[in-house]
C-alpha cells in the first residue's frame, strides 16, 4: 500500500488503485498519470483490506474520487469489494478492470454498484481510461447498464448483504459450472483436489446450501457468475 503526495489543483481528480499484482499495479499508476494532467494518483493499494480502509475512513478532502479496482484480488472479489465500499458511500466512482474476459464479472459488478467494467488492454487507450475515469469521477455510468454512484447506492441500502465468498471460491465453482472436473481444476490452480473440495465446502457453509450443485445454482441466482 502507497500515498501518492503532491498539491491537488482545482480539477484535480483524486485516484485508488487496488491490483495484488504489483507490477500491473506500477503499470495501471503510470497509464492514469499519463491519461490526464488532471489526475492525481492519492493511493495504491495490492489488497482489498487496505482498499477498504482508504474509501472507507480517508478524510473526505483527500479521498479518492474515483477507484479501479482489479477482479481477481485475493481474499475478497471485486464485486465484494465494491459492495462494501458502496454500501456505506454514495460518491466514489467504481470502475472494475480485468484480464479475464468482461462476461466473467459483469453482472456480479452491475448488483455490487460500480460504474463500469474495463477489460486491462482498453486501459492503453487514454482516451478510453481518461473519459471512464471522468465520468465516473462526475458521478456517471461508464459503461450502459451499468448505475450512477447515488442509485447503486439507494438500492443497496434497502437490501441484505449477499453471501461473501472469496474470489477461489467463486472461481473454483465457476469451473465445476463450466463442466471442469476436480483434477482439471486442481491442476490449473496449482492446488491440491483437498484444497478444491476444501475451498467448495467453506462455500457451501456461506451460502447455506447443502451440495456443490446447490452452490452453483444459488451463485447464478444472485450472479457471481
Amino acid at each position: 500500500m502507497g500515498t501518492r503526495e503532491g498539491q491537488p489543483g482545482k480539477n484535480t481528480i483524486r485516484i485508488g488503485i487496488v491490483d495484488n499484482d504489483p507490477c500491473a499495479l506500477h503499470m495501471m499508476s503510470l497509464l492514469v498519470e499519463q491519461a490526464d494532467p488532471a489526475f492525481r494518483m492519492t493511493w495504491v493499494a495490492e489488497n482489498a483490506q487496505h482498499a477498504l480502509e482508504h474509501c472507507l475512513y480517508d478524510e473526505q478532502g483527500t479521498k479518492a474520487q474515483v477507484l479501479l479496482l482489479d477482479m481477481a484480488l485475493h481474499g475478497l472479489s471485486g464485486p465484494d469489494v465494491c459492495e462494501r465500499i458502496r454500501r456505506h458511500d454514495a460518491d466514489v466512482g467504481i470502475i472494475g478492470v480485468t484480464a479475464y474476459p468482461i462476461k466473467h464479472y459483469r453482472d456480479a459488478l452491475v448488483r455490487s454498484g460500480a460504474q463500469g467494467l474495463l477489460e486491462k488492454h482498453a486501459l492503453g487507450k487514454p482516451d478510453v481510461l481518461a473519459n471512464a475515469i471522468a465520468q465516473a469521477a462526475h458521478g456517471q455510468a461508464v459503461i450502459p447498464g451499468f448505475p450512477t454512484p447515488q442509485a447503486a447506492h439507494a438500492a443497496l441500502v434497502g437490501t441484505t448483504a449477499l453471501p461473501s465468498l472469496t474470489h477461489r471460491e467463486t472461481e473454483i465453482l465457476r469451473m465445476y459450472s463450466d463442466h471442469m472436473s476436480t483434477e482439471d481444476i486442481a491442476g490449473y490452480l496449482n492446488i491440491s483436489s483437498g484444497t478444491v473440495f476444501s475451498h467448495v465446502h467453506h462455500a457451501m457453509g456461506k451460502l447455506s446450501v447443502s451440495s456443490r450443485n446447490e452452490a452453483i445454482k444459488t451463485c447464478r441466482a444472485i450472479h457471481l457468475f
